[in-house]
């Protein structure tokens, strides 16, 4: 049983999702479209061969640095809200990681619950807005409960990640009360949010990451 995220596993994880991205940009920019100014795909493409390239030339010290210094690249990199959005996710999330070389399940479910908060601060969604808050909140909830907080790493986050899947889902029944998809009221209703569905990927990314550095 893993009992602890690696620092080569937060490579693996932020690998795969930057390979992910880019291959979805299309299918994201679509969704964005429907709602938004349809480039989040393209916005995150960005974002990710920013990332790739910068964990092919760099050592991190701890995981602190590596999470703080691809937020970084993502603020850089990203245009729009969703650079600063992602930016403040691994920033917050970087805090647990200071002077360690891999996270336990409970210190990455309570760096997560911060990513979360530093989201809802910036943002100034919540759950039920629309937003990829309302894939965030359910693996959050979910990763940070007792019974998940009893199962192996791996487990725990594949519960997490099917989570934020099923509050990706939810976001097509919502009407959006953030961003430019507020402004269509009941006709932001039947689209599933862009930012959740790149969000949910984002913990897919990591459930994959734990599962084969395992």
């Amino acid at each position: 049983m893993t009992a602890e995220l690696s620092k080569d596993a937060v490579t693996v994880w932020l690998e795969h999702f930057c390979v992910e991205v880019i291959a979805a940009e299309f299918r994201l920019n679509e969704l964005d479209s429907a709602t938004g100014d349809g480039e989040h795909g393209s916005n995150l493409s960005q974002g990710a061969a920013a990332v790739r390239a910068l964990l092919r030339e760099r050592e991190f010290g701890d995981v602190q640095e590596q999470l703080s210094t691809v937020a970084m690249a993502l603020v850089n990199s990203v245009g729009g809200a969703s650079g600063a959005l992602y930016g403040a996710f691994f920033l917050r999330l970087s805090d647990v990681g200071e002077g360690r070389d891999a996270l336990d399940l409970a210190r990455l479910a309570d760096g997560l619950g911060s990513a979360l908060a530093g989201i809802r601060e910036l943002g100034g969604s919540a759950p039920g807005d629309k937003t990829m808050v309302d894939a965030i909140h359910p693996a959050v909830t979910t990763l940070q409960s007792p019974d998940t907080q009893a199962r192996g790493l791996v487990e725990a986050l594949d519960c997490a990640a099917t989570a934020a899947e099923e509050g990706r889902d939810a976001t097509a029944g919502m009407v959006a009360r953030m961003g430019r998809g507020s402004y269509l009221g009941d006709r932001s209703r039947g689209h599933v949010d862009a930012g959740a569905t790149s969000m949910a990927l984002l913990f897919r990314c990591l459930h994959a990451g734990a599962e084969a550095t395992a």
